[in-house]
């Protein structure tokens, strides 16, 4: 795996919330997103969101709302804050429609390449840590996030809420990303919450892709060599030996 990535001493960030709430949440007036509006005005970060009940809301957050946000807060980093249902495979929106993990990242590739190669991409949704999935397409020539942080689990309501308005706060004064996401940990009793690193990821699946192509390779050789007939075996094993 690659070296951890540096970050700068002070982080300027701005929060934009992409939320799709399920129907208990709107139910309770619930909303993730006007928790952490309120938490990060404490440290004067500016937060926005939008609410995307459906895959064409979701689709436009990302590429009309984020933009117009990025404009608006021009010199200052986006950190973007994802808020829905989620599993190994996607994120479920209100509405039920599924964006698949694939599908995000060709949404957020583009913002990625903008910033450029600075995305920062928390995961507030069940297995979220699952979307690190994004950097390991091999027919990806670029990748969709620098950094991403989630949990492979499947933290509480509250777990998530105490855990990234903490993660904010850390990042607000100073705190690299990896101590930011130790202190969420420690904050919302939940020790999953994890970030991972783009590059690291893509660098570690081709390894990985590699490595299998290798055993494959030494599996078919141990294969065709069962095929043959015995005197060939042995024919060959005396020629590796300088047999005549």
């Amino acid at each position: 795996m690659a070296d951890e990535p540096t970050q700068p001493q002070q982080l300027k960030f701005f929060v934009y919330v992409v939320e799709s709430p399920s129907a208990p949440d709107l139910y309770h007036q619930r909303s993730e997103s006007e928790l952490i509006r309120q938490a990060v005005k404490l440290n004067k970060i500016p937060c926005v969101s939008r609410c995307a009940i459906s895959r064409m809301a979701f689709t436009a957050a990302l590429k009309l709302g984020l933009v117009e946000e990025m404009e608006s807060f021009k010199g200052l980093l986006p950190l973007l804050h994802i808020s829905a249902h989620g599993n190994s495979e996607g994120l479920q929106l209100s509405n039920d429609e599924v964006i698949l993990w694939a599908e995000l990242s060709e949404l957020l590739i583009p913002i990625n390449r903008a910033l450029p190669s600075g995305l920062v991409v928390a995961m507030s949704c069940c297995e979220g840590y699952s979307a690190i999935r994004m950097a390991m397409r091999p027919e990806q020539a670029e990748l969709p996030f620098h950094a991403l942080v989630g949990s492979p689990e499947k933290p509480t309501w509250a777990e998530t809420a105490v855990g990234f308005t903490t993660f904010y706060h850390q990042l607000a004064i100073g705190s690299h990303i990896t101590d930011a996401v130790r202190a969420m940990c420690v904050a919302s009793n939940r020790h999953s919450f994890a970030v991972e690193w783009g590059e690291s990821t893509r660098q570690g699946w081709l390894a990985y892709i590699k490595q299998g192509e290798v055993e494959k390779i030494h599996e078919d050789l141990r294969e065709e060599a069962g095929t043959r007939p015995p005197e060939d075996t042995a024919k060959m094993a005396l020629l590796e030996k300088g047999g005549n």
